[in-house]
């Protein structure tokens, strides 16, 4: 969370916490061992002359240290570590090796949730290797056409009827086949190419979304939501990308949902906001993702020009199963409706979800029992049918 200490309190700030962070590792340790600060918030130490036994120890002390907050001026602040650990032999084993094993490990840490602690193991360094032939072909991807975008429809929970959908891009890997984004997704999010991605799904969407309109498949209230990753929200030129977009579709800024996740708000919190400003004043809406699961909800969401929140599916799961589940749902409802905002439920599967949904006051859900991701001319076509039934809810599973 280093990034967070300097977007929040200032880089000042930042560096008074790297400071004391070294003398912190530095205290734990003899004088046989050696502490190391690589750049940025990555450190390293080499305990020398220990066993595997000895290296969880280093660990673990390592761990418990950091849960002590850092005092940084009148501030007080609580970070946690990720460590990867490694061990070798000295007598064949390549420095550049260890240290590269130990990274490796440390970034599996961060993927599997932070403040812990992961050993090395060969496969996670073939993961790696994986992960960098993957975002290497997504480049060459993109510009020979091999990505395509499903469509999942989102339903009013009253009569079941298809008001958006949510743009979902999909990989036609000549070798793997039909990739979900889970596969590349996580992968590109790490590196520049998911700026790129993001511009094609824009583009994509925009383009399909205009088709729909001219061959008069949807009405002028139809609306498709485009996730757009953190690192794009912070890229200076996201909001020429939509303008772009929507001008080279010739389609209305309405027609658009900007989706972030909660997570995206939290990141350099002045720019987010500037950056969410401008693209309202384009004329798009705003919808935040996975609201609840993470970070001060109550603390951003009412200071952010959005006008959709989607209640994720871990709340969905419990709404008709507990008290407790219900209720969550029902706070998060009226949070929205209170700030002027339209809730979206998110994962709906079974039919008394959606039940339980409806008598909370959530009009609008997506999910499985509705319809799973859709090729265009499937969308087309579900669309041209509840128009034409307007069946009820979970009448039909398509």
């Amino acid at each position: 969370d280093f990034k967070m200490v300097n977007d929040s309190l200032g880089h000042g700030a930042g560096d008074e916490l790297l400071v004391a962070v070294a003398a912190r590792l530095s205290a734990l340790h003899g004088p046989e061992d050696t502490v190391a600060r690589f750049g940025g918030d990555e450190f390293a130490i080499l305990v020398a002359d220990h066993g595997p036994a000895d290296l969880d120890q280093v660990a673990e002390r390592v761990m418990v240290s950091f849960r002590q907050p850092f005092v940084l001026g009148t501030d007080e602040v609580t970070v946690h570590a990720s460590i990867g650990l490694a061990l070798g032999q000295a007598e064949t084993d390549d420095a550049g090796d260890l240290i590269r094993n130990a990274d490796v490990a440390m970034y599996v840490a961060k993927r599997n949730g932070k403040d812990r602690c992961e050993v090395f193991e060969a496969s996670m360094y073939e993961a790696a290797r994986r992960r960098l032939e993957v975002a290497g072909e997504l480049h060459g991807a993109i510009g020979r056409g091999e990505l395509v975008l499903h469509y999942q429809p989102v339903v009013e929970l009253h009569n079941g009827r298809i008001v958006g959908a949510e743009a979902l891009v999909r990989w036609q890997h000549p070798e793997r086949g039909f990739l979900p984004p889970s596969e590349f997704i996580p992968i590109a999010e790490t590196r520049a190419v998911i700026i790129t991605l993001g511009r094609w799904v824009l583009n994509a969407a925009c383009r399909q979304v205009a088709a729909w309109r001219r061959e008069g498949i949807v009405d002028p209230e139809f609306y498709v939501t485009v996730n757009l990753s953190a690192r794009h929200v912070q890229d200076p030129g996201v909001v020429d990308d939509v303008v772009s977009a929507l001008r080279d579709a010739d389609l209305p800024a309405s027609a658009i949902v900007i989706e972030v996740t909660e997570s995206t708000l939290i990141h350099d919190l002045e720019r987010t906001r500037i950056t969410l400003a401008e693209l309202k004043r384009v004329g798009v809406r705003l919808a935040v993702d996975d609201f609840g699961t993470g970070y001060s909800s109550l603390s951003y969401l009412g200071s952010f020009p959005v006008d959709l929140v989607k209640i994720d599916k871990s709340f969905v799961d419990h709404v008709a199963k507990t008290p407790s589940g219900a209720a969550l749902v029902r706070a998060v409802v009226e949070l929205a409706h209170g700030l002027g905002l339209k809730a979206v439920a998110e994962g709906v599967e079974e039919r008394d979800q959606a039940v339980a949904l409806e008598g909370l006051g959530c009009t609008l859900a997506q999910g499985y029992l509705f319809a799973r991701p859709l090729p265009a001319e499937g969308l087309a076509a579900a669309v041209a049918a509840d128009h034409a039934v307007n069946a009820p809810v979970g009448a039909a599973h398509r």
